[in-house]
């Protein structure tokens, strides 16, 4: 808190008034990153599309473009979080807002009837969230060399062939001659 004091070129106490822990300092930092970079912003125009797919595949995309603000961030955080009780309890208040995002879309999801059988509400929201967990754009585009619209691809097939449900696809008989 000291050294987060002098950088802001104010006193420890004033930090204190505003935020009485570290990990409230932490959650308020991680919130005005999305703030600032628009992450609702990004889910609101998200939910405007047709259905719960289109609304899916658009976050997908939207998500991949986004984490690159944030990476740093979350590298930093997912590192602390290993040894600073208040940085592990920011990263899941992060997570749990996540998760809570990604249970808004299966909730669509499930409403529409388009989430495929075998999952609940609660395993399939837990399950996008991990899918698009940033340690996994991490691994995929800083670590293997993905180019964002692959990893957009690829989590949006894997998002598909998981979670939805199968649309079936009515022809007209066949005429006999």
């Amino acid at each position: 808190m000291a050294e987060i004091a002098s950088a802001a070129g104010v006193s420890r106490q004033a930090v204190y008034l505003h935020f009485e822990t570290r990990t409230q300092l932490l959650v308020a930092l991680v919130r005005h990153v999305d703030e600032v970079h628009g992450f609702a912003d990004l889910v609101r125009k998200c939910e405007r599309a047709p259905d719960a797919r289109a609304i899916l595949s658009e976050f997908i995309g939207a998500w991949a473009d986004y984490v690159a603000h944030i990476t740093d961030v979350a590298r930093a955080m997912r590192a602390a979080r290993d040894t600073d009780e208040d940085a592990e309890l920011a990263w899941r208040d992060r997570m749990r807002g996540f998760t809570g995002v990604c249970a808004g879309f299966v909730a669509r999801l499930q409403a529409e009837g388009a989430l495929a059988d075998g999952w609940s509400a609660s395993d399939a929201a837990d399950f996008l969230a991990t899918i698009l967990s940033i340690g996994n754009w991490q691994e995929l585009i800083e670590e293997r060399g993905w180019s964002r619209p692959r990893y957009a691809r690829a989590l949006r097939r894997s998002v598909e062939q998981s979670l939805l449900r199968l649309i079936e696809i009515k022809t007209a008989p066949r005429r006999r001659s």
